[in-house]
Protein backbone atom coordinates (compact mmCIF):
# COMPACT_ATOMS: atom_id res chain seq x y z
CA UNK A 1 0.00 0.00 0.00
CA UNK A 2 1.43 3.27 -0.87
CA UNK A 3 -1.79 5.83 0.17
CA UNK A 4 -3.70 6.06 2.98
CA UNK A 5 -6.88 3.83 2.73
CA UNK A 6 -10.10 5.11 4.25
CA UNK A 7 -11.28 2.31 6.77
CA UNK A 8 -14.26 2.39 8.78
CA UNK A 9 -13.96 0.72 12.43
CA UNK A 10 -16.54 0.17 14.93
CA UNK A 11 -16.82 2.81 17.99
CA UNK A 12 -16.73 0.98 21.26
CA UNK A 13 -18.72 1.45 24.10
CA UNK A 14 -19.48 0.46 27.02
CA UNK A 15 -23.29 -0.24 29.00
CA UNK A 16 -24.82 -1.72 32.47
CA UNK A 17 -26.58 -4.66 32.19
CA UNK A 18 -29.65 -2.72 32.49
CA UNK A 19 -28.91 -0.67 28.69
CA UNK A 20 -28.12 -4.02 26.98
CA UNK A 21 -31.08 -3.11 24.56
CA UNK A 22 -29.36 0.24 23.80
CA UNK A 23 -26.39 -1.91 23.11
CA UNK A 24 -27.93 -4.61 21.00
CA UNK A 25 -29.14 -1.20 18.79
CA UNK A 26 -25.37 -0.17 19.08
CA UNK A 27 -23.69 -3.10 17.96
CA UNK A 28 -26.73 -3.99 15.17
CA UNK A 29 -25.36 -0.60 13.62
CA UNK A 30 -21.61 -1.52 13.39
CA UNK A 31 -20.07 -0.68 16.51
CA UNK A 32 -18.86 -3.57 19.52
CA UNK A 33 -19.27 -3.21 23.15
CA UNK A 34 -18.82 -3.99 26.38
CA UNK A 35 -21.52 -5.07 29.13
CA UNK A 36 -20.99 -4.47 33.18
CA UNK A 37 -23.46 -7.04 34.73
CA UNK A 38 -21.26 -5.95 37.92
CA UNK A 39 -18.04 -4.26 38.44
CA UNK A 40 -16.36 -7.39 38.03
CA UNK A 41 -18.27 -9.36 35.14
CA UNK A 42 -18.46 -8.13 31.99
CA UNK A 43 -18.80 -9.81 28.26
CA UNK A 44 -18.39 -8.46 24.88
CA UNK A 45 -21.36 -7.85 22.29
CA UNK A 46 -20.57 -7.92 18.65
CA UNK A 47 -21.96 -8.01 15.26
CA UNK A 48 -22.50 -11.87 14.30
CA UNK A 49 -18.27 -13.32 13.74
CA UNK A 50 -17.95 -14.59 10.40
CA UNK A 51 -15.54 -17.31 11.58
CA UNK A 52 -14.23 -18.05 7.57
CA UNK A 53 -13.74 -14.02 6.95
CA UNK A 54 -9.80 -13.75 8.95
CA UNK A 55 -10.03 -9.94 8.84
CA UNK A 56 -13.75 -9.81 11.01
CA UNK A 57 -12.87 -7.25 13.18
CA UNK A 58 -15.37 -8.84 16.16
CA UNK A 59 -13.11 -11.71 15.85
CA UNK A 60 -9.57 -9.21 16.38
CA UNK A 61 -11.72 -7.66 19.35
CA UNK A 62 -11.62 -11.00 20.98
CA UNK A 63 -8.22 -12.04 20.22
CA UNK A 64 -7.17 -8.72 21.93
CA UNK A 65 -8.42 -9.97 25.07
CA UNK A 66 -6.53 -13.26 24.70
CA UNK A 67 -9.61 -15.25 23.88
CA UNK A 68 -10.51 -17.07 20.58
CA UNK A 69 -14.08 -18.43 21.53
CA UNK A 70 -17.35 -16.71 21.54
CA UNK A 71 -21.08 -17.50 21.67
CA UNK A 72 -23.85 -16.44 19.54
CA UNK A 73 -27.10 -15.63 21.31
CA UNK A 74 -30.57 -17.35 20.55
CA UNK A 75 -33.01 -15.52 22.31
CA UNK A 76 -33.14 -12.23 23.82
CA UNK A 77 -32.22 -8.91 22.91
CA UNK A 78 -29.11 -9.85 21.66
CA UNK A 79 -30.31 -12.64 19.91
CA UNK A 80 -27.95 -13.19 16.61
CA UNK A 81 -25.12 -11.54 18.27
CA UNK A 82 -21.58 -12.27 19.19
CA UNK A 83 -20.45 -12.41 22.91
CA UNK A 84 -17.65 -13.84 25.08
CA UNK A 85 -17.12 -13.17 28.54
CA UNK A 86 -14.28 -10.44 29.18
CA UNK A 87 -11.32 -11.84 31.53
CA UNK A 88 -11.44 -10.48 35.04
CA UNK A 89 -7.80 -9.33 33.92
CA UNK A 90 -9.17 -7.27 30.49
CA UNK A 91 -11.58 -5.29 32.34
CA UNK A 92 -9.63 -1.84 32.72
CA UNK A 93 -8.52 -2.82 28.56
CA UNK A 94 -11.93 -2.72 27.64
CA UNK A 95 -12.81 0.59 29.96
CA UNK A 96 -10.23 2.09 28.08
CA UNK A 97 -11.58 1.24 24.82
CA UNK A 98 -14.73 2.70 25.57
CA UNK A 99 -13.37 6.10 27.62
CA UNK A 100 -10.84 6.32 23.83
CA UNK A 101 -13.88 6.53 21.58
CA UNK A 102 -16.47 8.04 24.00
CA UNK A 103 -15.82 11.45 21.88
CA UNK A 104 -17.65 9.56 18.56
CA UNK A 105 -21.01 9.67 18.59
CA UNK A 106 -21.69 7.27 15.80
CA UNK A 107 -21.37 3.54 16.41
CA UNK A 108 -18.92 3.57 13.03
CA UNK A 109 -15.93 5.48 12.22
CA UNK A 110 -14.32 6.51 8.97
CA UNK A 111 -10.63 7.19 9.47
CA UNK A 112 -6.87 7.19 7.04
CA UNK A 113 -4.45 4.79 7.38
CA UNK A 114 -1.57 4.93 5.65
CA UNK A 115 0.71 1.45 6.60
CA UNK A 116 3.84 3.05 5.30
CA UNK A 117 3.26 5.38 7.51
CA UNK A 118 2.94 3.45 10.44
CA UNK A 119 4.31 0.04 10.83
CA UNK A 120 3.25 -0.54 14.45
CA UNK A 121 2.41 -4.53 13.66
CA UNK A 122 5.70 -4.93 13.20
CA UNK A 123 7.03 -4.10 15.78
CA UNK A 124 7.26 -5.99 19.48
CA UNK A 125 5.13 -8.28 17.59
CA UNK A 126 5.12 -12.36 17.57
CA UNK A 127 4.30 -13.63 14.24
CA UNK A 128 3.58 -16.99 14.37
CA UNK A 129 4.28 -19.16 11.21
CA UNK A 130 1.79 -21.93 9.77
CA UNK A 131 2.68 -24.65 7.67
CA UNK A 132 1.11 -22.90 4.76
CA UNK A 133 4.05 -20.02 5.55
CA UNK A 134 6.36 -22.96 5.01
CA UNK A 135 5.76 -24.16 1.62
CA UNK A 136 5.53 -20.41 0.80
CA UNK A 137 8.74 -19.29 1.46
CA UNK A 138 9.80 -22.59 -0.29
CA UNK A 139 8.53 -21.66 -3.29
CA UNK A 140 9.84 -18.28 -3.32
CA UNK A 141 13.00 -19.65 -2.79
CA UNK A 142 13.84 -18.58 0.66
CA UNK A 143 13.32 -21.74 3.15
CA UNK A 144 15.74 -20.71 5.40
CA UNK A 145 13.17 -17.75 6.63
CA UNK A 146 11.49 -20.87 8.91
CA UNK A 147 14.74 -21.73 10.79
CA UNK A 148 16.79 -19.47 12.70
CA UNK A 149 18.39 -17.10 12.74
CA UNK A 150 14.71 -15.85 11.48
CA UNK A 151 12.78 -18.13 13.79
CA UNK A 152 13.17 -18.72 16.95
CA UNK A 153 10.33 -21.20 19.91
CA UNK A 154 8.05 -19.40 22.01
CA UNK A 155 5.10 -21.00 23.83
CA UNK A 156 5.45 -24.42 22.22
CA UNK A 157 5.15 -22.26 18.49
CA UNK A 158 7.48 -20.99 15.78
CA UNK A 159 7.76 -17.03 15.66
CA UNK A 160 9.72 -14.68 13.70
CA UNK A 161 12.77 -13.83 15.84
CA UNK A 162 12.94 -9.88 16.10
CA UNK A 163 15.35 -7.90 16.03
CA UNK A 164 17.58 -6.00 18.91
CA UNK A 165 15.45 -2.75 18.51
CA UNK A 166 12.04 -5.12 18.46
CA UNK A 167 11.33 -4.42 15.30
CA UNK A 168 10.74 -7.50 12.89
CA UNK A 169 14.06 -8.43 10.74
CA UNK A 170 12.27 -7.84 7.97
CA UNK A 171 10.87 -4.66 8.09
CA UNK A 172 12.87 -2.02 6.17
CA UNK A 173 13.61 1.67 7.20
CA UNK A 174 10.85 3.02 4.86
CA UNK A 175 8.25 0.49 6.87
CA UNK A 176 8.13 -1.66 3.39
CA UNK A 177 8.35 -5.24 4.10
CA UNK A 178 11.46 -7.12 2.69
CA UNK A 179 9.57 -10.43 1.89
CA UNK A 180 5.85 -8.93 1.23
CA UNK A 181 5.56 -11.32 -0.97
CA UNK A 182 5.82 -14.42 0.85
CA UNK A 183 5.10 -12.57 4.14
CA UNK A 184 3.28 -14.92 6.79
CA UNK A 185 -0.44 -16.10 7.13
CA UNK A 186 -0.61 -13.74 10.54
CA UNK A 187 0.95 -10.59 8.48
CA UNK A 188 -1.34 -10.90 5.14
CA UNK A 189 -4.36 -11.09 7.87
CA UNK A 190 -3.98 -8.35 10.16
CA UNK A 191 -6.80 -6.14 9.31
CA UNK A 192 -6.17 -2.17 9.58
CA UNK A 193 -8.28 -0.27 12.27
CA UNK A 194 -8.65 -3.47 14.44
CA UNK A 195 -7.92 -2.94 17.90
CA UNK A 196 -4.64 -4.90 17.90
CA UNK A 197 -3.87 -2.38 15.01
CA UNK A 198 -4.88 0.48 16.95
CA UNK A 199 -3.69 -0.90 20.27
CA UNK A 200 0.01 -1.37 18.10
CA UNK A 201 -0.01 2.06 17.06
CA UNK A 202 -0.44 3.36 20.39
CA UNK A 203 2.10 1.34 22.57
CA UNK A 204 4.71 1.44 19.54
CA UNK A 205 4.02 4.90 17.91
CA UNK A 206 1.61 6.80 21.01
CA UNK A 207 -0.64 7.70 18.14
CA UNK A 208 -4.27 7.34 19.34
CA UNK A 209 -7.91 7.53 17.64
CA UNK A 210 -9.91 9.09 20.22
CA UNK A 211 -9.31 10.40 23.79
CA UNK A 212 -5.74 9.45 24.96
CA UNK A 213 -6.51 7.53 28.25
CA UNK A 214 -3.40 7.33 31.04
CA UNK A 215 -2.50 4.47 32.49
Amino acid sequence: MTEATVVVRPVFRSYKQRFVRACAEHVRAGGHAVVFETDERAYLVLPPIDADDPHDLGFWSILDLGKQRWTTETEGPLKGLSTTRVPRGCLDLVKKRATRDSEFTTSTRKMKLDCLECGACCRDNHVILEPEDYTRFAEHGRPELGKPPFTKRFDGKVVFKLAKDKACQHLCSDNKCDIYAMRPNACSTFPMASECCLYAREEELGIVDGVRVES
